[in-house]
C-alpha cells in the first residue's frame, strides 16, 4: 500500500513538471510570436514554422535551420522562394534571358546580346545612381607581346539597342579581368596574366572613340597608341588581378589569382598606399599625371603574431598580422615592373587558394571602417553533389577588417577571419558582390558541371550557381548566418561573372560568360527587395 502510494506521488509530481515547462514555454511563445521571423526559435516553435519538414529529417538542426532560410526568405532576404536546386542542363537556345533560372519574385531581362564571349566584370558609369552606360573587361588571355586585334575594354549603352550597345575602347590588353570606376572618375583595369600581369588607368573612358579604340601594343613596356586616355601603373605592381577595391583616398587593397605548387604558398593579399592620397576638392581627374596611381609604395599582408609577428606561414591564413613594405627597387624587371609574387617568397606573405573578386563591405564603410572580404576558389574536380569527388578543397570567403594603429606600417593592420565556408553544393567562389543597404553577399560559382554516378560514368549537367548570403548577426560566430541559392544557370558551357548592383540595391547586372552559342551576354535582374535583418 505505501509502495503504491509513493508511485502515485512520483506520477503526480512529473505531471506537474511536465504542465509547468509546457505553461512556461506557451507564455514565452505568446509574448514573443511577432519576433519569431527574426530570432533564433526553439525546436518546438520551429517544427510549427516549417511544418513540411519529413519526420526523420526534424531531428537534425541544421537541416531545419535550412528550411528556416527558404522558408522564411523573403523575411530574411527579399527574395519569394529560392531556387531549390542547380538548374539541369545544357541550354544551347540563342534567347540570353532563359539561359538562367532566378528566385521567385526577380525578373530578368536583356541590356545587351554582342557583349564579348569574355565579358567579365563590369563598372557603372557614370556613378551607380543613375547610370547610363555599363563598362566591362574581356577576358581574353594572349601570350604574345602585342594583340592590337584583340578586345579587352568595351562600352555598352544602358539605353542603346541590345544587339548593337557596344564599343571597344581598348585593345591589346591580356585576360583583362577586374575593372573599378575609382573616386577621381577614370576607370582602372588588371590582367589575370600571371605573374607578368599589368594595371592599367583610363582617362575620360566616354571620351574615347569606339571606332579608333586605344591599342597597347607591348604590354610589358606598357606602349600605349593614347597615353593620355590609357597608361600602364607600374608603380602598382604586376601579378595575376582580379579582385581589387579602393578607398576614397586611392588606397588599393588586392589580392594576386594563383594557387599553391609544390610547397609553395598561394596569392597574397597587397595594399598600394598613394604617395599624393585624393582628395575630394580634387574633383575629376583627366590628367593622367595627377592620378594617386602615378606613384606609391606597396606592401604585403602576413599574419601571425602581431607582437614580433613570428607564427606565420602555412597555417597562418586567419587571425591579425601586419603589412610588410615592398622595395619595388629588388623586384622590378628591365622596363620597370614590380613582380609583386617574387616579393611574396621573401617576404613570407600569406598565401590562399586562388583569390578572386573583393569588395569593400558598405556597412562597414558607413561606420567608418575598412572591412573588405574576397573568394578563395579552391578546388573541385565534379559537380553539383557528385557521387565521386576527387578535389574536395572547397572554396571560401575571408574578410579583412583592416583595423587603426598609429605605430603600424601603413597606419592600419589586418585582421582576417573566414566568413563562410563552401561545401559539394554551394562551392567554387569567384565573384562576390555586396547588397546597398543591407550588406547581404552574393556569391557567384565558377565551378564544374559534371555530375558523376558511383561508377564514374556522367549522370547530368548541373549549371552554376548564385548565392545570397546574410551578414553575421549578433551571434558569438563571426561568419554568415545562412546562404539561399537565387539564381542558377541552365546553360552548363557557361559562367555567371561580374555581378553588380545599383545603388538602390534593387537591380543588379550580371555577365553570362562563354555560352553555349558563342556570344556574350549582359543581364539585368530586378525584384530585389531591401530587408535589412539585425
Amino acid at each position: 500500500m505505501d509502495s503504491e502510494k509513493k508511485r502515485k506521488e512520483v506520477y503526480i509530481n512529473k505531471q506537474s513538471i511536465i504542465y509547468q515547462k509546457k505553461e512556461r514555454s506557451r507564455k514565452m511563445f505568446k509574448g514573443q510570436k511577432r519576433l519569431i521571423p527574426f530570432i533564433a526559435i526553439s525546436s518546438v516553435v520551429l517544427g510549427i514554422l516549417i511544418g513540411g519538414v519529413h519526420a526523420g529529417e526534424q531531428k537534425d538542426f541544421g537541416v531545419k535551420m535550412e528550411h528556416v532560410l527558404n522558408e522564411r526568405s523573403e523575411h530574411l532576404f527579399g527574395i519569394e522562394k529560392p531556387v531549390a536546386e542547380s538548374a539541369v542542363g545544357p541550354y544551347t537556345d540563342p534567347e540570353n534571358t532563359r539561359s538562367i533560372t532566378a528566385a521567385k519574385g526577380l525578373k530578368v531581362s536583356i541590356i545587351s546580346n554582342v557583349t564579348n564571349l569574355q565579358a567579365d566584370m563590369i563598372a557603372f558609369w557614370p556613378d551607380n545612381d543613375n547610370p547610363t552606360h555599363l563598362f566591362v573587361c574581356v577576358e581574353d588571355f594572349f601570350s604574345e607581346n602585342s594583340a592590337p586585334d584583340r578586345a579587352s575594354v568595351q562600352r555598352i549603352n544602358l539605353y542603346g539597342n541590345p544587339n548593337s550597345n557596344v564599343e571597344t575602347i581598348v585593345k591589346g590588353i591580356s585576360s583583362c579581368d577586374p575593372i573599378r570606376r575609382t573616386p577621381w572618375g577614370s576607370l582602372v583595369v588588371g590582367e589575370e596574366a600571371g605573374i607578368d600581369g599589368g594595371f592599367y588607368e583610363i582617362m575620360d573612358p566616354m571620351d574615347i572613340s569606339g571606332i579608333s579604340p586605344v591599342i597597347i601594343s607591348d604590354r610589358s613596356a606598357g606602349t600605349s597608341s593614347d597615353p593620355l586616355h590609357v597608361v600602364k601603373r607600374k608603380a602598382v605592381g604586376n601579378l595575376s588581378w582580379e579582385g581589387n577595391v579602393i578607398t576614397e583616398d586611392g588606397t588599393m587593397y588586392f589580392g594576386d589569382e594563383n594557387r599553391p605548387s609544390m610547397g609553395n604558398g598561394g596569392g597574397g593579399v597587397y595594399k598600394f598606399v598613394p604617395a599624393n592620397p585624393y582628395q575630394l576638392w580634387m574633383g575629376i581627374i583627366t590628367d593622367p599625371d595627377q592620378s594617386p596611381f602615378t606613384s606609391g609604395s606597396n606592401y604585403g599582408m602576413r599574419l601571425g603574431t602581431r607582437s614580433g609577428n613570428t607564427d606565420y606561414g602555412q597555417g597562418s591564413e586567419r587571425g591579425n598580422g601586419i603589412w610588410i613594405p615592398i622595395d619595388g627597387n629588388n623586384y622590378m624587371d628591365v622596363n620597370g615592373n614590380i613582380k609583386l609574387r617574387d616579393a611574396q617568397t621573401t617576404h613570407g606573405l600569406t598565401g590562399y587558394y586562388r583569390p578572386e573578386d573583393m569588395e569593400l563591405d558598405p556597412i562597414a564603410a558607413e561606420n567608418g571602417a575598412i572591412r573588405l572580404c574576397w573568394t578563395n576558389t579552391g578546388r573541385m574536380t565534379n559537380g553539383w553533389n557528385s557521387e565521386i569527388e576527387n578535389g574536395h578543397n572547397y572554396g571560401e570567403v575571408m574578410c579583412l577588417i583592416d583595423e587603426p594603429q598609429s605605430n603600424a606600417a601603413t597606419g592600419r593592420v589586418p585582421v582576417v577571419t573566414r566568413f563562410l565556408s563552401g561545401d559539394r553544393d554551394a562551392n567554387h567562389f569567384d565573384n562576390i558582390a555586396f547588397q546597398p543597404k543591407t550588406g547581404n553577399m552574393v556569391l557567384l560559382e565558377d565551378g564544374e558541371v559534371e555530375v558523376l554516378n558511383a561508377d564514374n560514368t556522367l549522370k547530368e549537367l548541373r549549371g552554376n550557381d548564385i548565392w545570397m548570403c546574410l551578414h553575421d548577426g549578433a551571434d558569438r560566430n563571426v561568419e554568415s548566418d545562412g546562404c539561399i541559392r537565387i539564381v542558377s544557370l541552365k546553360d552548363t558551357d557557361a559562367e555567371p561573372t561580374g555581378f553588380i548592383f545599383d545603388a538602390s540595391g534593387e537591380n543588379a547586372f550580371v555577365n553570362i560568360m562563354h555560352r553555349s552559342t558563342g556570344q556574350g551576354a549582359l543581364l539585368k535582374i530586378s525584384g530585389f527587395k531591401i530587408r535589412k535583418n539585425d
